[in-house]
């Protein structure tokens, strides 16, 4: 390196180069252009996530086979009779 390519600000104690702040404003504009890329590919995967999200919840309506109806009251299979009389026989002693 050639002393002359830098320049000594005054008032700093330990001195700044010129090159130095030109080249950390350099680093700090690529990075800030990695950042926006990064940022807006990961817009993009949100976006995607959100329409897949929803289109799987348009699915899931459509098919509604599974769709849980509360209030809606059926006959106990024979497991659920026996547990119930047995909770009833507890009870009961």
């Amino acid at each position: 390196m050639n002393i002359n390519d830098f320049v000594i600000l005054p008032g700093s104690k330990t001195g700044t180069s010129v090159r130095l702040k030109a080249k950390t404003v350099r680093e700090l504009q690529l990075e800030k252009v990695q950042l926006q890329t990064e940022n807006e590919e990961m817009e993009k995967r949100l976006q995607q996530l959100k329409s897949n999200m929803s289109r799987e919840k348009e699915e899931r309506k459509a098919s509604s086979a599974y769709h849980w109806k509360s209030g809606q009251t059926r006959p106990m299979t024979t497991q659920a009779q026996v547990l119930s009389q047995r909770r009833e026989n507890n009870n009961k002693v």
